[in-house]
């Protein structure tokens, strides 16, 4: 027993001497706090080794970062001195304490220690609408579902996820029942009820801006609505509000198809199209609709009225609502990610991959916006790779760059054995669903369930030009479709009020076809493969008729002279040779070769053959 007494006390000893050491061999020190914490509060306390040693056995003092920081007297905790702000830049910060021991003999008596903060968001910026105050025009007895007003906007300084993930709605009020938002998730104003100038000819609604931070903060906006008196069958548009997200040789392509209008009463009747609002000066429009940049540098964004009246009598006369929203030379292919790591996942492997296209196929840098050590980035082909394990569910921001613009999205990552997600009431029934596109607009159905038994609303988060995704989970295909893919990736979101699930649909388009100008290429490939093609035989065909005639060449024998009057040859020739002779060109080919054909009359040539004997040679003639 005395040997083992011995160990004990040696290894009590080297404990108690080692009393600046960290436990577990660690380095540093990683401790987070939520932006809102007050000064004097605690933030975390250093876990030294020696868990025998007294307070009072070593000595701290914060010597980096001491302006937000310091050690409470009297024990290992590290106490705030002033406040954070997360959403103004200290999104972390190091601080260095100088660790001195009492015992100076102990190995490490002396330790600068690094700690690393973490400052975490809180909810505490309301969304901002980009005016106090908003004034539209609307034309009376509108279409209940028209489009009257897109010009608004609301922002949330919070860091990106919920607390600054903003909806829209109009407030309960007096004159709310006229206008609705039937998307709370885009800045879009419609027509809810019938509008009669002659009942009400102004009225005002409020628009709430609302994130989804826990508790929610919202801001609100006065609407003005002057109702404007119109005749009755003006002429009329085929669609209320046109989009236009490209041109081509400086005219604009609208959706979901070009501007066209038709007398309400007279269909005959020639109609004139004009332009008004703002920066409507930077466009003309011609008698078939066209419209068309007239300015060096459009705007790229710009919302502003085409009317359409009638030539002999301009007061009847009807208005659509145009929306410039020119595609930018840069995007992502989705506008939100997701992926879920399981505790299995190899550090080191790609967890998902984010992409951006650029229309110049310029060379794109990928980074990412978020404070974590759980995963980076290659800026080059956008793989995210898994540095340490993720403990808790996590949003980040990731942007991609071509030097001259920048866009980002959303990356989600989901753990998938986390008590959020075993808490989280809300399931899809497929991870992953496939439907194909037939001749029905209707899809399929995505089906989710709620433990809490609460109404779900169904979400799609892109391609909103393309699909839409009703309250019951149905996928359906809009009538404006204009798809560009073989097989589009749809992500669909199902909420509850504060839970959320994330789906993927991938649809198949069998009526995909490519690009004209790949079509184009791939056609100019297979002329050129043909060219060469035909190219290569004539050559070879070229070649083997001048080896022929090489061949043919040594078989003919000429006369050495025009005064020569026959041939002699020697028996060394082949006895089974004939000979055939030209009368134009006395010359002589093996039998193996065709004999030209004579163009005058035959006449006799001589032809001796020599042997090697001392007998006689014949003389044969033909």
């Amino acid at each position: 027993m005395k040997p083992y007494l011995g160990v004990a006390i040696l290894f009590l000893l080297a404990r108690t001497y080692q009393t600046c050491l960290l436990k577990n061999g660690m380095s540093s020190v990683y401790l987070s706090a939520f932006e809102d914490l007050k000064p004097g509060n605690v933030i975390g306390t250093l876990p030294f080794e020696s868990e025998t040693s007294k307070e009072t056995d070593v000595e701290l003092r914060v010597v980096k970062g001491n302006d937000l920081v310091d050690v409470k007297p009297g024990s290992h905790d590290l106490i705030l001195k002033k406040g954070l702000d997360r959403d103004e830049g200290v999104g972390k910060f190091e601080a260095v304490v100088e660790c001195r021991s009492s015992n100076l003999d102990a190995d490490f008596s002396q330790l600068n220690i690094s700690v690393f903060v973490t400052v975490k968001d809180i909810n505490d910026n309301a969304p901002v609408f980009d005016s106090a105050e908003y004034f539209v025009d609307i034309k009376e007895e509108l279409p209940t579902g028209t489009i009257v007003f897109t010009d608004f906007e609301a922002t949330d300084n919070d860091q990106p996820g919920p607390n600054s993930f903003v909806q829209y709605s109009i407030v309960q009020g007096p004159h709310s029942h006229f206008l609705e938002i039937p998307d709370p998730f885009k800045p879009v104003i419609t027509v809810k009820d019938r509008i009669n100038y002659e009942e009400i000819k102004k009225f005002s609604v409020e628009i709430e801006a609302r994130d989804q931070g826990e508790p929610s903060l919202a801001s609100k906006v006065p609407l003005h609505v002057t109702v404007v008196d119109v005749n009755d069958l003006l002429p009329k548009f085929k669609h209320s509000h046109y989009t236009a997200k490209m041109q081509k040789n400086g005219v604009l392509v609208f959706e979901p198809e070009a501007i066209s209008a038709q007398d309400g009463d007279r269909l005959n009747a020639s109609l004139i199209f004009s332009l008004s609002g703002e920066l409507s000066e930077h466009f003309a429009i011609d008698n078939d609709g066209s419209i068309r940049s007239i300015s060096p540098n459009p705007p790229q964004r710009a919302t502003f009225f085409v009317t359409a009246a009638e030539r002999d009598d301009p007061e009847r006369s009807s208005t659509a609502i145009l929306s410039i929203r020119l595609q930018p030379s840069l995007a992502f292919q989705h506008n939100t990610y997701s992926t879920t790591i399981s505790p299995s996942t190899p550090i080191g492997s790609t967890v998902i991959t984010v992409t951006a296209n650029s229309e110049n196929n310029a060379s794109l840098t990928y980074s990412l916006l978020a404070d974590t050590n759980t995963v980076s980035i290659d800026e080059v082909s956008g793989n995210v790779v898994l540095r340490k394990k993720l403990e808790k569910p996590e949003t980040l921001n990731v942007t991609a760059s071509d030097g001259e613009s920048v866009v980002s999205t959303t990356l989600h990552l989901m753990t998938a054995n986390s008590e959020e997600t075993c808490r989280t009431p809300i399931k899809f029934e497929k991870f992953e669903y496939r439907m194909t596109i037939g001749k029905l607009n209707v899809l399929g159905v995505v089906n989710a369930t709620s433990r809490s038994g609460k109404k779900l609303t169904y979400i799609l988060m892109n391609m909103n030009n393309d699909f839409e995704v009703d309250t019951n989970g149905v996928v359906k295909l809009l009538p404006k479709a204009r798809l560009n893919c073989k097989t589009c990736e749809l992500i669909v979101v199902a909420k509850d009020g504060t839970q959320m699930a994330i789906t993927k649909v991938n649809i198949d388009n069998p009526s995909f076809v490519l690009h004209s100008s790949t079509t184009l290429a791939l056609l100019i490939m297979i002329i050129l493969c043909l060219i060469f093609a035909m190219l290569a035989i004539l050559v070879c065909r070229k070649f083997c008729e001048k080896w022929k005639q090489g061949n043919r060449r040594s078989s003919i024998c000429w006369l050495n002279g025009t005064t020569d009057t026959g041939i002699s040859i020697t028996t060394t020739t082949p006895i089974n040779s004939r000979y055939v002779v030209n009368s134009d060109r006395d010359r002589c080919y093996e039998s193996k070769s065709p004999g030209p054909k004579r163009s005058q009359g035959a006449h006799l040539v001589p032809v001796t053959v020599v042997s090697d004997g001392s007998g006689a040679s014949p003389t044969v003639y033909f």
